[in-house]
C-alpha cells in the first residue's frame, strides 16, 4: 500500500469514528497520532445541503434515498405534479436533507511550495426538511417537492453531526498529473507556478494561505478529468483608492502584504478574484516605466508577463 492509501485508510477510518467539534481537534490529534502528520485547517465552505431520506409523520424511515422514492413516485402519478403533491399531503411524509460544510485540512511535508498533502472531508447533519407538498399550489417538477418552502420554522436536527471522508491528495503528484491533461491546461495552473517563482513561494508554502479545490468528472470518452481552482484562505479586501501611483501606491501595496500575511500577496488576490482592483498590474507597470522599481525582480516579471498576457482564476 503507498503512503497516499495508507493516509487515505487512516482518514476514512478517523472520519467513521471521530465526532465534529469546532476546530477539529479530536480529528486533528487522531490524524497526528495515526499518520504522523500535522495537519491544520485551511477552508471550509458551507451553504449546500443534499436530499436526505423520506420520513413518516412520525419521523420512522421508509426510503434512504429521498430523490430515487421520489422519481419513482413521481412515475408511478405519470408525472402528474399536482396529483403527487396531494398524495404525499395525504400521507403526512417528510423528507430531510443533509445540512453540509466542506473542510479543507493541510499538511506540508517538503520544502516545495506544492509539497503537501490536502484532506477533503465534509461536515454532515441531517435535519427534518419539510413535509411534501406542503403549502404548494402547483408543482411542475421535482425540484419543486424537494425545494423548502419560505417561512417555514427552522429545520429540525434528525441525529449527531458525522464526518464524510472525500478524498486526499498529496498535491506534488496531483498537480503535474492535471497538467498532463491534454487540451489547453487551466490558467489555475500559470497561478501555482507564478506562486512558486515569487517572493510568496520563496519563503511560504502554497497550503499557507491557499487551498486547491479540485474537481473531476469524466469527458465524452469516458476519461477522468480533473478541474483546479485555488481557494484563498483569508481573502483581504482592498480598502484604499483605485487611483494610486508611485510612491503612494507602493506603500498601499505593502500594507496590504503586511495584512495579508505574505509577500506578493495583492497580486495573487487579485488573480483570485478577492474584491481587487483588476488594474493594479497596469500603474505597477506604469511606474517601471516611470524609473520607479519597488517590487522584487522576481515579481516585477510577473507582473510584467501579466501586462502581456492578463488572465484570472476567478
Amino acid at each position: 500500500m503507498s503512503s497516499l492509501d495508507n493516509l487515505s485508510a487512516i482518514a476514512l477510518s478517523l472520519c467513521h469514528t471521530t465526532q465534529p467539534l469546532p476546530g477539529h481537534a479530536p480529528l486533528l490529534d487522531a490524524l497526528r497520532r495515526e499518520s504522523g502528520l500535522d495537519f491544520a485547517p485551511r477552508v471550509s465552505r458551507g451553504g449546500w445541503f443534499r436530499p436526505g431520506r423520506i420520513l413518516t409523520a412520525h419521523h420512522e424511515v421508509i426510503a434512504d434515498n429521498a430523490l430515487a422514492w421520489l422519481e419513482a413516485a413521481w412515475l408511478e402519478e405519470d408525472q402528474d405534479g399536482d396529483r403527487l403533491a396531494e398524495r404525499l399531503r395525504e400521507s403526512g411524509y417528510w423528507i430531510s436533507r443533509q445540512q453540509g460544510r466542506t473542510h479543507y485540512l493541510v499538511a506540508s511535508y517538503g520544502d516545495h511550495p506544492t509539497d503537501f498533502f490536502q484532506l477533503e472531508l465534509e461536515e454532515l447533519q441531517e435535519v427534518l426538511s419539510h413535509p411534501l407538498g406542503a403549502d404548494l399550489e402547483s408543482v411542475d417538477s421535482l425540484e419543486t417537492l424537494l425545494q423548502r418552502p419560505e417561512g417555514r420554522p427552522a429545520a429540525i436536527p434528525y441525529g449527531d453531526p458525522r464526518y464524510h471522508f472525500r478524498w486526499v491528495n498529496d498535491m506534488a503528484e496531483r498537480i503535474p498529473t492535471i497538467a498532463a491533461q491534454p487540451g489547453n491546461p487551466p490558467q489555475a495552473l500559470r497561478f501555482i507556478a507564478e506562486w512558486t517563482s515569487s517572493s510568496a513561494g520563496q519563503h511560504r508554502h502554497l497550503s499557507d494561505h491557499w487551498i486547491l479545490a479540485l474537481s473531476e468528472h469524466r469527458d465524452r470518452y469516458q476519461q477522468r478529468r480533473y478541474g483546479i481552482h485555488p481557494v484563498a484562505a483569508h481573502p483581504v479586501p482592498w480598502q484604499t483608492g483605485n487611483n494610486a501611483a508611485g510612491i503612494e501606491l507602493a506603500h498601499q501595496l505593502h500594507d496590504y502584504d503586511r495584512q495579508a500575511g505574505y509577500s506578493f500577496a495583492w497580486y495573487f488576490q487579485m488573480l483570485s478574484g478577492c474584491h481587487m482592483p483588476r488594474n493594479l498590474p497596469l500603474r505597477v507597470y506604469a511606474d517601471v516605466q516611470a524609473d520607479l522599481r519597488y517590487l522584487p525582480e522576481r515579481d516585477m516579471q510577473l507582473v510584467m508577463a501579466w501586462v502581456e498576457q492578463p488572465y484570472t482564476v476567478s
